[in-house]
Parts: structure tokens; C-alpha cells; sequence
């Protein structure tokens, strides 16, 4: 396997990113890079289940440790907007290179490497070495900004989630559960924590009660990250249940419903 760069495959896009940035910010990636799987074979993580929007932001965070707060490709901001089947997937297909990204620690030891070869500089000059292995490097908590010198997300528009009308509730669940499936714990904290404020905003979206459904459908009982926020919002907001889209969802979503009814009957949400 590459010791630089794996690759992430989606259900619409092939991401090739850094094997350290990626392993040292996923347990799961981790895991799959440095055990005798097939995958530390082949370089090769096979992402196709997942959806791939969540998938997308995933991978922007591991290289920004933010999501939808960077510029979108068009292709992603067409597909939001139109219903896709196999054929237009199969036509939208990409290939994202983000090993194109210079990360600030690879910006750093290309420097070291660059000087290390100019015959004008001293040799006492390069006495501070570099460990050219990714696999053992440290990378920042927070990546600087200036230090990407190409961003393969092509960029045609700026989409700040605080000036943005439409609602990223749905979003928000579905990047919640993927960083819970591939351990990433920084990613889930903040999907979280989004969630929440926009849910708040947002109370009265349409994709409110389908938000409620997924972040039920896609955890465990014992997971309260969004569970929580959804029960202390309807505790909060006792009107939503005459909502019939929220009374359809309740309705089609068994373990929501209990919950709720603990809480009405006073008895502890979750044992």
C-alpha cells in the first residue's frame, strides 16, 4: 500500500487523500490502513454504502476540520438540487485528487527537503532532519488555511451555513452517523453541535421530522448526541406534535415514539 496517499471510493467520487491526515484522524481508517485487511492491500476503501454527501463532507473535514463552510464543487451543489438515479450518478462521477492539497505539515518537509538539496546553503544549516515517513507524523489540530495551495473541491460559490435559508438539519444526522461509523469523534461533536443550532433556527422546516427519523434510524439507543436535542426540542416546543408531517414521522418511527411517550408520562427518557 501507498504509505502517502489511499483512496477513499464513494458512491459518486474517488477521493485520494493522505494516508497519515486520514489515519490519525479515523480509528476506523486507521485500523483498515494498518491491519491485514484488503484495504491495506489494495490502498483502497470502498465508501459505496454511505451516502454520498455525508461521505463528501466527511472528507472536508478531515482535511479542514469543518463542513459546509467551504466553497462547494458545482457538481455537488447541482446534485443537491436534482433527484439522482444510477444513469446521472454513473455521468456525475468524479475524481477528486486530495493529495493535491499541500497539508501544513507536507508544506513543511517540502521546504526542509528543498533546502537540503540547494548547494548554496551550509552544511551546518541542515542539521535540523526531518522524518520523511507521513505515518509517523503529527499533524496540527487546526490546519492552516494558507498552506493549501489547491483545493480540489472546485470552488464556484461560497455556501456559509449562518447565511444560508435552507435548512442542513438532514445533513447534519447523516454527517453525525458516519462519524460515528468510521470513529471520528471530532466530526460527530460538531455534527452535533450544528445540529443544534440549526435546529433551533429550523424548527419549522419540512426536513425537521425526516432530520428526527435519521438521527433515530441511524444510532443506537444508547448514543443521546442528537437524541437528546430532539427530545429537549419537543419537551421545549409541545405544538410540533399537531404537526402532521412530525406526527407521520413519529408515527413511522417506533423508538422516537417511546421516547416521547416516557417523557409526556414523566418517566426517565432512557434507562
Amino acid at each position: 500500500m501507498d504509505s502517502v496517499n489511499v483512496e477513499l471510493l464513494s458512491a459518486l467520487a474517488s477521493y485520494s487523500v493522505h494516508r497519515a491526515l486520514v489515519c490519525s484522524r479515523s480509528e476506523f481508517f486507521d485500523a483498515a490502513c494498518r491491519n491485514p485487511f484488503k484495504e491495506s492491500e489494495t490502498g483502497v476503501i470502498d465508501l459505496t454504502e454511505d451516502d454520498p454527501e455525508a461521505v463528501e463532507h466527511m472528507v472536508n473535514y478531515l482535511y479542514h476540520l469543518d463542513y459546509l463552510k467551504k466553497p462547494l464543487s458545482r457538481r455537488s451543489s447541482q446534485r443537491s438540487s436534482r433527484p439522482s438515479s444510477p444513469t446521472s450518478r454513473r455521468q456525475r462521477s468524479k475524481k477528486l485528487n486530495l493529495a493535491l492539497i499541500e497539508d501544513p505539515l507536507l508544506a513543511t518537509m517540502a521546504a526542509a527537503n528543498q533546502s537540503a538539496r540547494d548547494p548554496m546553503t551550509p552544511p551546518d544549516e541542515q542539521a535540523n532532519h526531518f522524518d520523511d515517513s507521513l505515518d509517523s507524523a503529527k499533524f496540527p489540530d487546526t490546519p492552516l488555511e494558507e498552506a493549501f495551495q489547491e483545493d480540489p473541491f472546485e470552488a464556484v460559490e461560497t455556501e456559509p451555513e449562518t447565511a444560508v435559508e435552507k435548512a442542513h438539519l438532514l445533513t447534519h444526522a447523516k454527517v453525525y452517523a458516519i462519524a460515528e461509523k468510521y470513529a471520528i469523534s471530532g466530526l460527530k461533536a460538531l455534527a452535533r453541535k450544528k445540529f443544534a443550532q440549526q435546529i433551533e433556527v429550523h424548527l419549522s422546516s419540512p426536513e425537521f421530522p425526516e432530520a428526527c427519523q435519521e438521527a433515530y434510524e441511524t444510532t443506537v439507543d444508547s448514543d443521546r448526541g442528537l437524541r437528546d436535542v430532539i427530545i429537549q426540542t419537543f419537551r421545549a416546543n409541545p405544538d410540533l406534535t399537531l404537526r402532521k408531517d412530525v406526527e407521520l414521522a413519529v408515527r413511522e418511527t417506533p423508538s422516537l415514539a417511546f421516547e416521547l411517550f416516557r417523557m409526556a408520562s414523566g418517566m426517565p427518557v432512557f434507562t
